[in-house]
């Protein structure tokens, strides 16, 4: 009889015990999944580069001056990739894509994709919304003389010109715009927006070396600097609008950088322009 009665007590105090080891033992699994690497996020977050490459785990968007960065990470891996080697960002269930922006590059979130694509972006000063031809040529979405300033950027298809021209097509029907624009590239033939499909795409290569060289210049401290920093520029811009960089640029860019520790990113400049 004591004994039955004893097994019955060991039996009541066991259940709730074992109860509370279960808990326990979820609990530490979920900590494990945030704690242990990255979040939930993180192992469906992914970036492909220029090169093909897949890379999974953590994400996070770095904004610059000029070229964007993205920092990934991965079972205690981690490296930084620029805007100019990075195609495409997935990040928590977002895609992202580096867009030229004025004289910088920028990851912009996609909206809406084609050979002209809408991108929502921010910057430290605003927020907006900016659109982007396959040929690297864009606008911001203007608030003030919208139907005027999409009519000029659109002008490779005269009919959605028109239609803004006439107020047919308003601010409000911008992603109706963008598929109307895209639909007359993939259908007309015309001379004008023929060159409009075939125009050259901005070449990431160049634009990489004038990046590393400026950084690097940037950083040394010689009497020609400002001119150095100042023709820099000018081939970044050329660069930037597929323009052709006349030898004359190149020629004193070597002389102002004669004496300066930069002939390794100089001579990747060099070699990029003669591709």
């Amino acid at each position: 009889m004591f004994k039955t009665k004893l097994a019955q007590i060991n039996r009541a105090v066991q259940t709730p015990m074992k109860t509370l080891q279960k808990i326990h033992a979820v609990t530490i699994g979920i900590l494990l999944v945030f704690t242990n690497g990255t979040s939930i996020n993180a192992q469906t977050d992914y970036a492909v580069t220029f090169k093909g490459d897949t890379l999974r785990g953590a994400l996070k968007i770095m904004s610059f001056d000029h070229i964007d960065r993205v920092q990934w990470s991965d079972h205690g891996q981690k490296e930084i990739y620029t805007a100019l080697q990075v195609k495409s960002i997935y990040k928590s269930e977002v895609y992202y894509e580096p867009v030229r922006y004025e004289n910088s590059i920028k990851f912009m979130q996609v909206v809406k994709s084609g050979f002209l694509s809408l991108y929502n972006f921010s910057t430290q000063n605003m927020e907006g919304q900016y659109l982007s031809k396959k040929d690297g040529s864009g606008i911001e979405v203007p608030n003030l003389n919208f139907r005027k300033a999409l009519s000029k950027y659109l002008s490779e298809c005269p009919d959605v010109a028109k239609r803004l021209d006439k107020g047919d097509l308003k601010k409000r029907d911008l992603e109706r715009i963008i598929d109307l624009y895209n639909a007359c590239l993939q259908n007309n033939s015309d001379p004008k927006v023929i060159a409009a499909k075939q125009a050259k795409e901005i070449d990431s290569d160049k634009l990489l070396a004038i990046t590393n060289l400026e950084e690097k210049v940037q950083k040394q401290n010689f009497e020609s600097k400002k001119d150095a920093m100042d023709l820099l520029k000018d081939i970044h811009s050329k660069i930037s609008k597929n323009e052709s960089i006349p030898n004359y640029l190149i020629e004193g860019l070597k002389s102002y950088l004669a004496t300066v520790s930069v002939s390794k990113e100089l001579d990747a400049l060099i070699s990029s322009l003669k591709k």
